[in-house]
């Protein structure tokens, strides 16, 4: 017969007794130690998943002060001056005038040039906050490679002021920020993928409009046209306008035969409303060479204001690209010329065929088509 007492033993090693105020025992399940530490291993997990969790929306975490559209400009009418600064020192600054902008106070701006940045302004769309990780590295290229763009009202008060960065996502959107804000955004524009820094030039010249004429016909008084050539001097003109009505004046051989062709006359004159170049070329380091030799051509066109715009042209050399079969030299697809402006200010390279209009022979006037 078993004794009570080593059953008692017995049952202890899987329950102790809690004993109630009552004076009554409720035994408590101890598990087996292996269970213990299973339990503890996937505890111990999920603290660890939890703080991980809450680490990564830490690091990541987005700041909701700024709307999607808050690096927009909504209204660019608004937009009375521009100023563009690195830290290398290099400065624009364009200007809203009544006829146009204006670049640095001295020049026209290309109109397409102005019209992208503006539209830019307009439509600048926050495509993903910088994850906290790579926030540092971001605001660091910031401040050493941005372009400072500094955006004033007509009256003169600063609209907003951007940090344009390098590109982000393999050159998908752009880094920026704003002035006072901690944080570096992703932008992009809507429906358009690319780096946006490009559209905020820092060089005067970028800027400047290509137009080697750009005048209203109904303002054109005189237009004389010389060419140098021996065999083509006696193509050389002068034209006055008058009203609806023009006079054609021969610059060498005997005057022409009977009147000119006002209608051709008129055609002719709004050639010079648009003629561009297709790039500067100050820096041409064999532009004081070409412009101490004889031009083929000059044209001067005087205002009604009495302005006065003159332009010589010098054939570009070297503008062959290879030879035929036979040997023979064959000329580039495109020809072009070199243009200097009002005595040498600015040297450009211009295509015939934008020019070639106004390149007319005197007999051009009085020939019926």
């Amino acid at each position: 017969m078993s004794c009570p007492y080593n059953k008692q033993i017995q049952i202890n090693l899987f329950f102790n007794h809690k004993i109630k105020k009552n004076g009554s025992h409720t035994p408590v399940y101890h598990p087996p130690s292996a269970v213990r530490r299973i339990m503890k291993t996937w505890i111990l997990l999920l603290i660890f998943a939890v703080l991980a969790f809450f680490t990564y929306r830490y690091l990541n975490q987005e700041d909701t002060a700024l709307r999607s559209d808050d690096f927009a400009i909504e209204n660019t009418n608004q937009i009375g001056k521009i100023v563009m600064w690195d830290k290398t020192k290099k400065r624009v600054t364009l200007t809203r005038k009544k006829d146009g902008w204006q670049v640095n106070g001295k020049y026209p701006v290309r109109k397409e040039a102005i019209d992208i940045l503006l539209q830019t302004f307009e439509n600048l769309d926050i495509v993903a906050q910088v994850p906290k990780a790579a926030e540092e590295n971001v605001i660091r290229s910031i401040n050493i490679n941005s372009t400072i763009t500094e955006i004033y009202n007509k009256d003169g008060k600063l609209m907003k002021e951007l940090y344009v960065g390098d590109g982000a996502r393999a050159s998908t959107t752009t880094y920026m920020m704003q002035k006072g804000s901690k944080y570096p955004y992703e932008i992009s524009l809507p429906n358009w993928q690319g780096v946006l820094k490009p559209r905020f030039m820092l060089n005067e010249i970028d800027w400047r409009d290509r137009a080697v004429f750009r005048i209203p016909s109904d303002k054109i008084k005189t237009v004389q046209v010389e060419y140098f050539a021996p065999e083509k001097k006696e193509l050389s003109f002068k034209l006055i306008r008058n009203g609806n009505a023009v006079d054609i004046q021969k610059l060498y051989g005997l005057p022409a035969k009977g009147l000119p062709i006002n209608k051709k006359g008129m055609y002719y004159i709004k050639g010079f409303e648009s003629l561009v170049a297709e790039a500067f070329e100050n820096d041409n380091p064999k532009r004081k060479s070409l412009v101490n030799a004889e031009p083929f051509c000059e044209i001067e066109v005087m205002t009604t204001t009495g302005d006065l715009r003159n332009v010589k042209l010098y054939p570009v050399p070297g503008r062959k690209i290879g030879q035929n079969e036979k040997g023979a030299p064959v000329r580039a697809a495109v020809d072009r010329y070199f243009a200097s402006v009002d005595d040498n200010t600015d040297f450009m390279l211009v295509q015939d065929r934008v020019f070639k209009r106004v390149l007319a022979p005197v007999n051009f006037f009085y020939e019926e088509e």
